[in-house]
């Protein structure tokens, strides 16, 4: 028998800021509250909108916020569509930079990961991953991920104050 050893924390070299949430209809909100608590004490800024969150009110707060990234917990099915439909309205509003990471305890099957980490979602953790990397890796592995720079980016106001 192996024994596990835990990922020591990223050290993020960019203020990062993470929206979290459960996705509409979806009540299990245990999984978000452990991965957010872990998230923050791995140095990163999280907004944390809570269960029952339309695709619509995480990619409004995700651009408001100016977030580096979305972390979801989808347990209710319909996780293409869920996911699909962000991945796409974040390109159309003009934040197709914004990651996008989820995860649903093996209720998003291994096909399911696949179809849609093909169509643009950075990265969806399924229980195996848990296993292999542990809470702390797959964090890691989320915030470096989203370890970026957005001035660039930072909710068109940095447009507005240069001279046209």
């Amino acid at each position: 028998m192996s024994s596990f050893v835990q990922a020591p924390p990223y050290v993020p070299k960019h203020k990062i800021r993470v929206v979290t949430a459960a996705s509409l209809f979806d009540g299990h909100d245990a999984a978000i509250n452990i991965m957010r608590r872990i998230i923050q004490s791995t140095g990163a800024e999280v907004i944390h909108l809570g269960h029952d969150r339309s695709v619509e009110d995480v990619v409004n707060t995700a651009i408001q916020e100016d977030a580096h990234a979305i972390a979801m917990t989808s347990y209710q099915g319909g996780n293409n569509e869920y996911f699909k439909y962000m991945f796409d309205l974040l390109k159309e509003k003009g934040a197709g930079y914004i990651k996008i990471f989820g995860g649903g305890g093996g209720t998003i099957l291994p096909e399911e990961i696949r179809e849609l980490q093909e169509y643009g979602i950075t990265r969806l953790y399924h229980p195996d991953d848990g296993r292999a990397m542990g809470l702390q890796g797959m964090i890691n592995d989320m915030l470096e991920k989203a370890d970026f720079d957005l001035s660039d980016k930072v909710n068109g106001e940095a447009k507005k104050l240069t001279p046209q």
